[in-house]
């Protein structure tokens, strides 16, 4: 397993700077999944590329059989020592949904760092080992550091969901000037790699954890495959928690994708197993619009909150204006940009 230590650290850091990165997963990249139904056959539905591999992160349990069943390490880690990367931990680029693809070992200075893609990047070596950095320099915040220290370690995983050949290097070294004689002054840096191109369903479905299923989902071309492989993993998993959230994925995250029959179909399907006492397809569908206007409250009240704030410091920048002060000073002080400040002379 490839991972990011302290020797890597200190190379790196005297090697480039860098600057900020304000995404760890690909922010507003869409993909798609094609749907075939009786309206358009060639119709295309967009939805957020992460959705489904981003929910499913989220269980430090599967997390936990990822690290585990893809990557075998010698010592297994498990779900109850893993620890989510929270905002405390998290700052400038990891924020919100960033933090969930972080992950700590409780008492070991290791982490794990997940990286989702569903198109081909090419500088994903770089971003990896910038975020790895990152980590690095936040851990050390606030720390008095001696010859006995232990730096941490940082695992990086790229996921990759999307249909067209992955062929980014697995290492930054392949995307650096080589020089013979300064051969050993490349950073040599590499990141673990799951590409969903190479397992068959079969494969994924005998992992039996959720994110196997996902990428099981991932792979499907049409809602035809679609419906196929939910039955396929239907017909084998026996554990309530995991159908009831695969019953949950496929009204709200696939929602816009299948018919209703399609959708009352699986959801009986999964009922039968779970024993009948799993809400009905209706009851679902009204406790997600439900959730989801809570959600769009509270990004209602971020927004005000945002916009508040920036009219308040417009205002303090207007009242500076009015004192005659110099405005590049004014303008450090605020972080108001060249538009706003024209608004503001002009008023």
């Amino acid at each position: 397993m490839k991972v990011f230590t302290y020797s890597d650290y200190i190379r790196c850091i005297h090697n480039f700077r860098r600057e900020d990165i304000t995404g760890l997963a690909e922010d507003g990249v869409k993909y798609n999944l094609k749907v075939n139904n009786k309206k358009n056959n060639n119709e295309r539905i967009d939805k957020s590329h992460d959705k489904l591999i981003k929910d499913i992160l989220k269980d430090k349990k599967e997390v936990a059989g990822l690290v585990n069943q893809f990557f075998r390490p010698n010592e297994k880690v498990e779900a109850r020592n893993l620890q989510k990367c929270t905002n405390s931990f998290v700052t400038k680029k990891f924020k919100s949904q960033e933090a969930d693809i972080v992950y700590k070992l409780k008492d070991k200075d290791l982490y794990f760092l997940i990286e989702h893609q569903s198109t081909v990047d090419y500088n994903i070596p770089f971003r990896v080992l910038d975020y790895s950095m990152d980590i690095v320099e936040e851990w050390k915040k606030g720390k008095k550091i001696n010859k006995i220290s232990k730096y941490p370690t940082v695992v990086p995983i790229v996921i990759y969901t999307g249909q067209v050949k992955w062929n980014v290097p697995k290492n930054i070294k392949y995307q650096q000037v080589k020089v013979t004689t300064y051969e050993k002054y490349r950073i040599d840096f590499g990141y673990n790699f799951i590409d969903v191109n190479e397992y068959n369903i079969e494969e994924l479905l005998e992992k039996n954890t959720m994110f196997g299923y996902g990428m099981i989902l991932e792979k499907s071309k049409n809602t035809k495959e679609f419906v196929e492989n939910v039955k396929s993993i239907i017909k084998i998993e026996n554990d309530i928690v995991r159908l009831e959230k695969l019953a949950d994925m496929i009204v709200y995250l696939f929602g816009n994708v299948l018919e209703y029959d399609e959708k009352n179909e699986l959801l009986n399907l999964i009922n039968e197993k779970v024993g009948g006492n799993m809400a009905t397809l209706a009851e679902r569908i009204k406790a997600g619009d439900r959730k989801r206007m809570k959600q769009f409250e509270k990004r209602g009240e971020r927004e005000g909150a945002r916009r508040g704030k920036r009219e308040a410091i417009q205002n303090i920048a207007s009242q500076i204006l009015k004192l005659g002060l110099d405005e590049d000073v004014m303008k450090k002080i605020t972080n108001v940009t060249n538009e706003e400040l024209k608004k503001l002379e002009a008023k």
